[in-house]
């Protein structure tokens, strides 16, 4: 099973336990492959650092950085201009094709999860997630 994390589920995740953190640790328990384009894994660096400046003494899991080490690298040549409200999340789903995704992990209420789908990838939440990985 193939997996695309949003920046907002590897943010939350660095920062706090809950069902991001899980979906994470799944992962590092090699439960699935996280997939990721360099347009994404910079947006994650640069969420998480932008966050660390924010909260400098709360404890931080980087990862940013297991993914940038263990998830497949994928170079996205199809684009998704004007699949989404917001140009931004564009590369989420440009990453998912590229990889042929099963899912899109995201929090985003306001763009990604009202889509539900985007070319046959699902797109859930991460409680939806682990509910599907029977975790």
């Amino acid at each position: 099973m193939k997996v695309v994390f949003d920046t907002n589920v590897v943010a939350s995740s660095s920062f706090r336990r809950g069902a991001p953190f899980e979906c994470l640790a799944a992962w590092a328990e090699g439960r699935f492959e996280a997939v990721v384009s360099p347009a994404l894994l910079a947006e994650y660096n640069e969420t998480i650092e932008e966050l660390l400046l924010e909260y400098p003494h709360r404890p931080c899991v980087r990862w940013s950085d297991a993914l940038t080490v263990g998830a497949t690298l994928v170079f996205p040549v199809e684009r998704a201009t004007g699949a989404t409200i917001d140009p931004d999340d564009e590369m989420i789903l440009e990453c998912a094709l590229a990889a042929e995704a099963d899912f899109i992990v995201s929090g985003d209420k306001k763009h990604l999860l009202p889509l539900g789908a985007f070319e046959g990838i699902l797109i859930i939440g991460p409680s939806e997630f682990l509910r599907r990985l029977g975790k």
